[in-house]
């Protein structure tokens, strides 16, 4: 089963780009590398 953790702090995006993963630290201690997508409409 999944653990559900929240992000506390964004470090640094791994590259510039449209769909951007980045680095963030959590509510558990962790560092996890996420995917973020950019919105424009």
């Amino acid at each position: 089963m999944l653990r559900k953790v929240s992000a506390t702090r964004y470090i640094e995006p791994l590259r510039a780009d449209g769909s951007v993963p980045g680095i963030v630290e959590a509510d558990d201690l962790g560092t996890y590398v996420v995917k973020l997508s950019t919105w424009r409409r």
